[in-house]
């Protein structure tokens, strides 16, 4: 009996050092290139990590990483970043959304990794400028902005605020919801609804929308 062992090598992706879970999966990282990784129907390709222990100045980050994604022959790239936690920018590395994913840096010492998940209803969740984030059959995408003021009688400008744009769509209804800068004094968040869903504006932003989806019945 002859016994034939056949290696089948998959170039390109890797999942091997991948730690996946249910609807997410964790990726180590290393300086420069990383293997790209399919989760589900998604390539994940980290193209870059770049660290830098003493940035040159205060608005570059501690770490960042440019990411590329393909799928159905489509490619997003973007770039996560963290800052050190002594520095005073800005410390959150949030998830950045896309399709119906969300992806972050997870910082333990010197140790990097990539974190992927699905996105889900009552977990936050930021929503670039232009980008859809999909959700159960739900699509939410940040359509625009426009920047107003508002003046005094002697023509001063007394206040700033941007006005924001999303469009909500579910098997083939579409709503465009429009709604004003949060008071970072007094609101604590907005409540948009619309059909089953309540859509909570957590923060705003030109670059990024913070948010949660619930269903009414959740």
């Amino acid at each position: 009996m002859i016994i034939l062992l056949v290696f089948i090598h998959f170039t390109g992706y890797t999942q091997s050092d991948n730690n996946m879970i249910n609807s997410s999966i964790t990726i180590p990282l290393k300086t420069g290139k990383n293997p790209s990784t399919q989760f589900e129907k998604l390539v994940i390709e980290p193209a870059n990590l770049f660290i830098q222990s003493k940035p040159i100045n205060n608005d570059s980050p501690h770490f960042q990483l440019e990411l590329n994604l393909f799928k159905n022959n489509t490619k997003h790239t973007t770039f996560l970043w963290c800052y050190d936690a002594s520095t005073d920018n800005e410390k959150a590395n949030y998830p950045k959304t896309y399709q119906n994913y969300s992806f972050a840096l997870n910082i333990n010492k010197k140790e990097v990794t990539l974190v992927v998940e699905k996105l889900d209803f009552g977990k936050t969740m930021f929503i670039n400028f232009g980008q859809t984030a999909v959700i159960g059959n739900l699509e939410i995408m940040f359509v625009d902005f426009i920047g107003e003021w508002s003046e005094d009688i002697n023509g001063n400008q007394t206040d700033a605020f941007n006005s924001y744009n999303i469009s909500l769509s579910e098997g083939g209804e579409q709503k465009t919801v429009s709604f004003t800068s949060l008071n970072k004094l007094t609101d604590k968040e907005l409540i948009i609804k619309w059909k089953n869903y309540k859509i909570f504006i957590l923060e705003d932003s030109e670059k990024a929308l913070k948010l949660i989806v619930r269903k009414n019945d959740s």
